[in-house]
């Protein structure tokens, strides 16, 4: 089962096509994930500065979750927002709209606040997801996200390549009862040197060009790849 992102720049036709691929695919597909912009998650590891209002995304979700009854899961992906008790908070003020609405999904990008049990406390049918930031690479990690309360694994990217650890992460996960998911489309470097800060800047950003990004892509055209 697939886990697919709702692209935040989606014009009328697009998104048009879009409920058509699936219309065709809803069996093959576990949630749609979107990038979800309310305080204090204002920005997130994608970066990207947006015309549109965050409502607008909010309905788009909302639209496809009731046509196809495909969940729909918000991503609140950055961790350079404060852990703190403050922004938990206004965190948990600002998501009971959305849950009240119907969605049950979330990406929640900080260990401590799920330790806690206050978002478990507050919305008891959601199901949290950790963010692919935190960088879990064996089957430990694994286990000690699933005893802090994730129901849903993100795994580093870099596991793509690595079977063995695969393998001892799928029994960690069967274990525990939790879902495992791996990022299909992943295309950047293997162990990239730059990925955290490429994520740190995307994450504080609030105007201008991904800088990082271009700096990122000129390194893979300097080593020839």
């Amino acid at each position: 089962m697939f886990s697919l992102p709702l692209n935040p720049k989606l014009d009328h036709n697009q998104f048009n096509l879009l409920l058509e691929f699936l219309s065709h695919n809803k069996d093959y597909i576990r949630d749609i994930y979107f990038t979800c912009r309310i305080a204090p998650f204002n920005q997130d590891a994608m970066g990207d500065v947006f015309d549109s209002e965050p409502e607008d995304l909010i309905y788009n979700a909302l639209i496809i979750q009731e046509q196809f009854s495909i969940p729909v899961s918000a991503t609140f992906n950055n961790i350079q927002v404060r852990p703190d008790q403050a922004n938990l908070d206004l965190f948990i003020e600002n998501f009971r709209p959305l849950y009240d609405r119907g969605i049950r999904s979330a990406t929640i990008p900080h260990t401590t606040w799920v330790l806690t049990g206050q978002i478990q406390k507050a919305f008891p049918e959601l199901e949290i997801k950790n963010t692919i930031l935190r960088g879990v690479n064996t089957a430990a990690d694994v286990a000690k996200q699933a005893e802090s309360g994730f129901d849903y694994i993100n795994i580093d990217r870099d596991l793509m390549r690595n079977r063995d650890e695969l393998i001892k992460i799928r029994k960690a996960a069967d274990k525990y009862n939790i879902k495992i998911a791996l990022l299909a489309n992943e295309s950047c470097l293997g162990s990239c040197p730059i990925m955290d800060e490429h994520y740190h800047f995307n994450n504080t950003r609030d105007n201008g060009p991904n800088i990082l990004l271009i700096l990122y892509q000129g390194y893979h055209v300097l080593l020839g790849i």
